[in-house]
Formats: C-alpha cells, structure tokens, sequence
C-alpha cells in the first residue's frame, strides 16, 4: 500500500468515527512517508484525535506537524 493509500484509509476510518484506528493507520506507517506526504499524513491523525477529543495526543501531534510548516491554522489551538 502507498503512503497515499494510507492517507485516504486513515481519512476513511475518520469518517467512521474509528478515531484510534485512524491515528493508527499513520502512526504504524509513519516510515513510509516523505517530505511532500508526512503533514497530511500527521493531520490526518492530528484530525482524528481532536474529533476523539484526545487533546494530549491532538498536542502531540500538533507539535509534530508544526516542526514541518508552523503555519498550518487548524494546529494554532493546540501550540
């Protein structure tokens, strides 16, 4: 599977309100991702926990995505 696959599985698990599995989905195959793939990848999980109301893993990740582009308005809450 590609890294993209993953995106879109981790997004569909989100639409299911599998919320752990979709962090899962990225955090298990966070070595596939490249440079251009890594932030969608992490806002996926980042999405997912904050719907989950997981505001510690929502931060974490949060922080992660921010290393890569500060910038990035839905993170801001959580910085």
């Amino acid at each position: 599977m590609s890294a993209q696959d993953h995106i879109h599985r981790s997004a569909a698990l989100r639409g299911l309100r599998k919320f752990s599995d979709a962090i899962a989905e990225i955090e298990n195959n966070l070595h596939l991702f490249d440079d251009i793939t890594i932030v969608p990848a992490l806002l996926q999980a980042f999405y997912a926990a904050h719907e989950a109301g997981d505001v510690s893993k929502a931060k974490g990740l949060a922080c992660e995505i921010a290393k890569r582009d500060p910038n990035i308005p839905s993170i801001k809450t959580y910085l």
